[in-house]
């Protein structure tokens, strides 16, 4: 339980919060002045131990150019819902959307120390009216010790059974929220090298005083200013630059095609959905191509898109793919955007919103096709050898042998960063259900959904991931945001067949 609902949190046992709830105590003074009027506070999704993660309602007044200084009553009601002092989150972003509503986002903090895994966003309408929050945050007791290892233990815990990696700069100390509401005194420690043949570069988050790692986030996930460059079979990024933006071909295809490529992502972006490269204002996109030998990937390093020329067997020049370009832009939009931790379900929906972003840009490309080649993703480039294979599915994730389609049968293990690859084909296929309707692949539900066609599905799924989405956003969050994304945007019939597509692959 929490600083504060261990006096009041009524359980999910009720949908609205205010209403009588069995033996439920009593509410604490600010939760219950927050949560005075019955049916005024809706909880619509709960972490495991009850505490909301997101809840929505007539919450307030937060007039929207004020929401970036100063402590107005109606993020103290909003915070103190969410067991926290308006005092404890201090403004990371704010964003205006379409609709006229703005979007703004909090990092939780403890005594001026960020923490680690909580954030919380507050939605206002046109008018300064707070219609829904949500988010991590939460209230959370005090570590259970102050003492601290030396900087020199912390460092060797980060690196423990990893040979190739070091640590880069010195370690941050932060707090880490752990389940169940407990601070962590932590330190983030910056860790880069090799990990399995590839680069890696993560974040690893160190408990203070008993050298226990917390957690381990990846930051390289396997930009119309272009720069693309050659690492000429190295291993080194980002190489020699060989094309920027308005230059002439340089009659080197793989260089030539993902400038094309970049320069198509680009544009999608902007059309679509009217961004200006993946921070939103204009960033130069860096690209490296005939990255190592034989090298089999392409991602995103957190600066800058890296492309294998692959081993003609497995796979082409991955630069050359339309699919695999968009695919790792996306992940730059992600981390500008909700930072999707890049582990387990919140990896899972990292990587399929890329692969939405890959099919999404694919259609547009071809004014606006639905075919069968749309939700394949790097037909063009995988398995040479074999035509009209792809390395994923999103009609039919299955198919690629390892992606799960169905949630009561998702990936729960350790490997691929706890599935991140195979759990995505989940919403994969709720995101192609929505967009053509139609039943799931192989029957696993009785539902069926009614299509509301790519642009809905994208604006959708997009306004939810920039607006709704936090860091560790699971699937069942995911399929309340974006029932909520689409109740902000559309009619009922379309807020039904988002319910619907998410119902047809068992998320709850």
């Amino acid at each position: 339980m929490t600083r504060t609902w261990n006096k009041g949190w009524m359980g999910a046992c009720v949908a609205l919060l205010g209403a009588a709830c069995g033996d439920a105590p009593m509410a604490s003074d600010s939760t219950a002045q927050a949560l005075s009027s019955p049916g005024d506070i809706e909880v619509v999704n709960t972490d495991k131990d009850g505490t909301p993660t997101f809840i929505r309602g007539r919450l307030g007044q937060l007039t929207p150019h004020l929401a970036a200084r100063g402590t107005p009553d109606a993020l103290r009601t909003v915070a103190s819902v969410f067991g926290l002092s308006a005092e404890e989150l201090t403004v990371r972003s704010s964003r205006a959307d379409d609709q006229g509503a703005t979007h703004v986002r909090y990092d939780q903090t403890h005594h001026g120390v960020r923490v680690i895994g909580g954030e919380l966003v507050v939605h206002v309408d046109s008018t300064g009216q707070v219609y829904a929050a949500n988010g991590s945050a939460r209230g959370a007791r005090e570590p259970s010790t102050l003492m601290r290892l030396p900087l020199s233990a912390v460092k060797h815990a980060a690196l423990e059974g990893m040979e190739q990696l070091v640590v880069r700069g010195e370690p941050r100390f932060v707090y880490f929220l752990e389940a169940g509401g407990t601070l962590a005194s932590a330190y983030e420690v910056t860790r880069v090298g090799v990990r399995d043949g590839d680069p890696a570069r993560d974040l690893v988050y160190v408990d203070a005083a008993s050298g226990r790692v917390l957690d381990v986030r990846p930051q390289i996930h396997a930009g119309m200013n272009r720069r693309v460059h050659s690492a000429n079979g190295s291993w080194m990024t980002p190489g020699t630059l060989r094309r920027t933006e308005g230059a002439g071909p340089t009659w080197d295809g793989h260089i030539d095609q993902n400038y094309d490529h970049i320069g198509t992502t680009y544009q999608c972006f902007e059309t679509v959905f009217g961004r200006d490269s993946f921070d939103d204002r204009g960033a130069a996109i860096t690209s490296t191509v005939h990255y190592g030998d034989g090298y089999v990937n392409a991602y995103w390093d957190g600066t800058q898109i890296v492309f294998g020329d692959g081993d003609g067997f497995s796979s082409g020049e991955l630069g050359l793919d339309l699919d695999v370009v968009s695919h790792e832009i996306a992940h730059a939009v992600t981390q500008y955007e909700s930072g999707l931790v890049y582990r387990s379900e919140s990896g899972a929906l990292n990587e399929s919103l890329s692969d939405m972003v890959a099919a999404i840009c694919e259609s547009w490309s071809r004014g606006g096709a639905l075919d069968a080649d749309v939700w394949k993703i790097g037909e063009d480039i995988w398995t040479p050898h074999v035509n009209g294979d792809a390395l994923r599915y999103m009609d039919s994730p299955t198919r690629d042998g390892s992606s799960r389609d169905y949630y009561p049968e998702r990936y729960t293990g350790s490997s691929d960063n706890g599935g991140v690859h195979w759990n995505s084909g989940i919403p994969n296929l709720v995101f192609k259900l929505l967009v053509t309707g139609g039943p799931h692949p192989r029957g696993k539900t009785a539902t069926w959904v009614n299509g509301i066609g790519m642009n809905r599905a994208a604006q959708t799924f997009y306004f939810a991931a920039t607006n709704y989405f936090t860091a560790t956003t699971t699937m069942s969050q995911a399929k309340a945001y974006t029932i909520q994304a689409a109740q902000d945007r559309y009619d009922a019939s379309v807020v039904s067949a988002v319910r619907d597509a998410w119902n047809a692959a068992g998320v709850p």
